[in-house]
């Protein structure tokens, strides 16, 4: 077992654009038996893979300033991707969130030795909508909301930082 806490950071999707894409999730999946997980929590792009630390409060408060200075995200549209056991939200404007992403990694590397692993080496910024196993009901969610979903620019304009034993705290941008 890693040591520390397990700790997370990750931007939400403005609630007009999460709460319209939530109730046709939920509309398109509503027979298909699929979990509800990535719809209940809130609709977010991760800015790190998380990551186990000793010094929770410490990180906590750095990240906060790190990221509450970027101000407001644009993302750009949004396009619906199929990956792997996934179905994403994939956005226009990527080069801003791996920057951030790049920003937040090198920081925490420098001052917590937190490494970088393989989803942060290969970041690809997405909102997952849905993931299971059985490709055949992702495939028809995913057809679904290609004729539901209309894209639309999105900005990211609030974060969370939590952990497995502290509750997420919400952070507008």
């Amino acid at each position: 077992m890693k040591k520390g806490e397990l700790m997370w950071a990750c931007g939400l999707l403005e609630t007009r654009v999460k709460d319209r894409i939530a109730e046709l999730c939920l509309a398109d999946s509503s027979d298909l038996c699929l979990s509800r997980r990535f719809i209940d929590f809130p609709l977010h792009v991760s800015f790190k893979r998380s990551f186990y630390t000793a010094s929770f409060a410490e990180v906590k408060e750095d990240l906060r300033q790190l990221i509450a200075g970027q101000g407001k995200i644009d993302c750009g549209a949004f396009d619906l991707s199929r990956v792997g056991d996934m179905v994403w939200l994939r956005f226009e404007k990527e080069e801003g969130l791996k920057s951030l992403h790049e920003r937040i990694d090198l920081f925490l590397k420098e001052k917590y030795q937190i490494g970088i692993d393989c989803f942060d080496r290969d970041y690809v910024p997405h909102a997952t909508l849905f993931r299971d196993g059985d490709g055949t009901k992702l495939d028809k969610v995913y057809e679904r909301l290609l004729k539901d979903l209309k894209r639309e620019e999105v900005r990211i304009d609030r974060f969370f930082i939590g952990s497995r034993r502290v509750d997420n705290e919400y952070f507008d941008l």
